[in-house]
């Protein structure tokens, strides 16, 4: 993506180098992509919605490690009334087995509380990521729309977002930046926000 975008500059570069006609039509604009997404309501809404998810998981995680722990506890007390010396050899072998049944008990749980946080990890992992292609879909149409309006040939995510960790853009005048205006219009659609009640000014 860094090297598809820094040809496109290139390209646009030595157009307005070579042809001034292009250069006074050409208008290029930047936006910071990641203050956006971080700040549209729609991203901290379903920031929330995943938060309160792991919550969920993390407390049945927990509620099944409590279970596991009585049963361990169950087991050392079994195992260690199958060792009275008062008991026949036959009680004590019975209790044995009782106490190698619930030690068999004790390794199922641990492993259904594996298979748990390994599928909660994972479920977790694609909502973000299904949540985050949606969102970066709906916040690149709108930097589309708001490009054409403003006649904007090209513009250029400063905040590494769309390619690796470094920037497409290390330096730019600020002029031309998009990220204030485009949070605004997304939060415009925030049903909270435009369904509050209005301030009613107290009469003088």
């Amino acid at each position: 993506m860094k090297q598809f975008i820094s040809r496109i500059i290139l390209v646009a570069f030595c157009a307005t180098a070579t042809v001034p006609a292009f250069a006074a039509e050409a208008k290029i604009a930047v936006i910071q992509m990641k203050k956006v997404f971080e700040g549209y309501w729609k991203t901290k809404k379903a920031e929330a919605g995943i938060k309160d998810e792991a919550t969920r998981l993390e407390q049945r995680v927990q509620s099944m490690t409590e279970e596991r722990q009585k049963l361990i506890e169950q087991h050392q007390r079994m195992t260690r009334a199958a060792d009275d010396p008062a008991l026949s050899a036959t009680e004590r072998e019975k209790r044995k087995k009782s106490a190698e049944a619930k030690l068999l008990e004790i390794r199922e749980i641990e492993k259904a509380v594996q298979e748990f946080d390994q599928r909660a990890r994972t479920q977790l992992g694609e909502q973000r990521k299904n949540l985050t292609e949606k969102l970066v879909a709906e916040i690149s149409d709108a930097v589309s729309a708001k490009a054409k309006i403003q006649g904007f040939t090209l513009v250029i995510d400063s905040s590494g977002m769309t390619g690796p960790s470094q920037p497409v853009i290390v330096f730019f005048t600020g002029k031309d930046d998009l990220t204030d205006v485009i949070i605004k219009d997304l939060n415009e659609t925030d049903p909270d926000k435009t369904s509050s009640p209005k301030k009613v000014e107290p009469k003088k």
